[in-house]
């Protein structure tokens, strides 16, 4: 990490981080047996470098962290920061309901490398503020390592004023990575906090009013940042670095112009995920497609996609690479609706 101690993580994480891209990146496996592809993940991350974004986030709901060993989880944490060579900060998000072993896995991260960690409230057992404020005490009381409250709704959702005492009192928690997305929740967190710490909206599609209304902007986490820009394309580098620059009508414009790349993405991921089926093959396919990964397969529980959904992304992502508005008369593909799924089932963003 890039500070001497966890009084000066916050310092820190605000110097290097306001206004900040932050991308959440999958865990690329070969797709016969389904293990860590190292060639891979080295290959993604590198685009995330050459794409302009300010940190990786790595082994979270997009890394598919709960279908990974403790060791496989070290493993890819250990590649990844190989990999960034301290060009890039690396937040390792270390969630574990039992506190040993996410204590082993926030200090296997320090000694790594890892500039931050991430880590969710227990999902068992802490139904209350009460619970969820004295696991996070105990927990962020063995190591030194800057952290990240994963307020997700995986776990138990705190209120924005014990997210604030709970930041204040914890010296090395950093940031807070909200997942319901709430953004007036994010704001009045931020000011419980005293804006010591920022407090993060998840979604692209929120980010330049996050940036007017928030007084400590970061985009933590997001997909869009390696799906939607390419080495010497970067529209979300752009448009973050004039809207923090004071320039809003031009950032706007800059917004505006990946709009079908947005879209595209909304129209698989809000569907599946309002049916319980997190997208990451979705991301995996879409990063095969631009030859930065070889495979696309997924670990169960999560869903691999259809032939149908293969052949639907295909040919909307072959529309927008021809610059043709997906949307557009005569142009949209019509998602392949499957049947079944856990309808209203709980996923963090």
């Amino acid at each position: 990490m890039k500070y001497g101690s966890k009084k000066e993580a916050k310092k820190w994480a605000m110097e290097t981080l306001r206004g900040g891209l932050v991308a959440t990146i999958p865990t690329p496996f070969h797709d016969d047996t389904l293990e860590i592809h190292e060639q891979d993940t080295r290959n993604l991350v590198r685009y995330c470098i050459d794409t302009k974004n300010d940190a990786i986030f790595i082994t979270g709901n997009v890394g598919e962290f709960y279908s990974m060993t403790m060791a496989e989880r070290k493993k890819f944490a250990e590649i990844v920061i190989d990999e960034a060579g301290g060009e890039i900060p690396v937040i390792v998000q270390t969630a574990e309901h039992c506190a040993k072993d996410c204590i082993e896995l926030c200090r296997h991260a320090e000694e790594a490398g890892a500039d931050l960690v991430a880590i969710l409230s227990p999902y068992f057992q802490a139904a209350t503020d009460e619970a969820v404020e004295e696991w996070w005490h105990y927990v962020t009381d063995h190591f030194d390592i800057g952290c990240v409250f994963y307020d997700s709704p995986l776990s138990k959702l705190v209120t924005a004023q014990t997210l604030g005492r709970i930041a204040r009192e914890i010296p090395n928690i950093v940031g807070v990575k909200d997942g319901r997305p709430d953004q007036m929740w994010c704001w009045e967190a931020e000011r419980e906090a005293n804006y010591e710490i920022w407090v993060s909206n998840p979604l692209e599609d929120h980010w330049p009013y996050e940036m007017r209304i928030m007084k400590n902007p970061v985009l933590c986490c997001a997909w869009h940042m390696y799906l939607l820009q390419e080495p010497g394309n970067t529209p979300i580098r752009d448009y973050t670095d004039l809207i923090m620059a004071g320039k809003w009508e031009e950032g706007l414009k800059k917004y505006d112009s990946i709009e079908p790349g947005r879209q595209l993405l909304n129209d698989f991921f809000w569907h599946n995920y309002r049916r319980g089926v997190y997208v990451v093959g979705f991301w995996k396919y879409w990063m095969e497609m631009k030859g930065v990964i070889s495979g696309h397969k997924v670990r169960t529980p999560l869903l691999n996609m259809t032939k149908e959904e293969e052949e639907w992304l295909a040919g909307r992502y072959k529309l927008l690479k021809e610059g043709k508005h997906p949307r557009s008369k005569g142009e949209l593909l019509p998602y392949p609706l499957q049947q079944g799924g856990n309808v209203g089932g709980r996923i963090g963003l």
